[in-house]
């Protein structure tokens, strides 16, 4: 009996495990995936207005400065992917305001014609999301690692339309050659659900 009593206590800190990262990975990839479409839409609206009014090419110049300016009002300068990585490697804290700042920055640098990838905003913006929303469940340190890589699952997920592929990418890219296998509930529950909204706001 008390063998039995053993197993069902070890078993069941499995399941509130499950269910712990099931509830991480829906909340990461809800707000991810609301973000990662709003960024997706404001970046295709940016670029089409380029592409309607060709003179707005000459004002990429002014567009850069305005960038620098709201890095250094917000005292983010060299704040990026570099980041979110130690976020994950030494679980340094990432900034809060560095998803606004990169959602605008990026849209303004579609919108001067710059060039400029979706890949690294998402992973900034994605991580940080995942970053913060894993201290509204008091995660420790190395749980909230691993809700960093979830957020970032999500983001691709709502951008790309591919969470399988975003699942695997945010379990790899923060140490090539090596997997993070603790972290394939999350991201993949986060990616799944990031997907879901980005359907059904109309964007993957």
């Amino acid at each position: 009996m008390e063998k039995v009593k053993e197993r069902i206590t070890h078993y069941s800190l499995y399941v509130t495990a499950l269910l712990k990262w099931l509830a991480v990975g829906a909340l990461v990839g809800g707000v991810g995936g609301f973000v990662g479409a709003l960024f997706h839409l404001g970046v295709d609206c940016a670029t089409n207005v380029r592409l309607a009014h060709p003179w707005i090419l000459y004002l990429l110049p002014l567009g850069g400065v305005v960038i620098a300016l709201l890095y250094r009002l917000c005292r983010l300068e060299g704040a990026g992917t570099n980041a979110v990585i130690e976020s994950v490697h030494f679980g340094k804290k990432i900034p809060t305001l560095l998803v606004p700042l990169i959602f605008v920055s990026t849209v303004i640098t579609h919108l001067g014609g710059g060039s400029a990838g979706r890949e690294g905003a998402a992973l900034q913006m994605g991580g940080t999301i995942g970053r913060h929303a894993g201290n509204l469940f008091n995660l420790d340190d190395r749980d909230l690692r691993t809700a960093t890589m979830a957020g970032m699952a999500a983001f691709f997920s709502a951008l790309f339309g591919t969470p399988l592929t975003a699942t695997v990418f945010a379990i790899v890219v923060i140490s090539i050659g090596v997997v993070y296998h603790v972290a394939f509930i999350p991201c993949l529950t986060a990616s799944l659900v990031a997907y879901w909204i980005s359907v059904e706001l109309g964007v993957a």
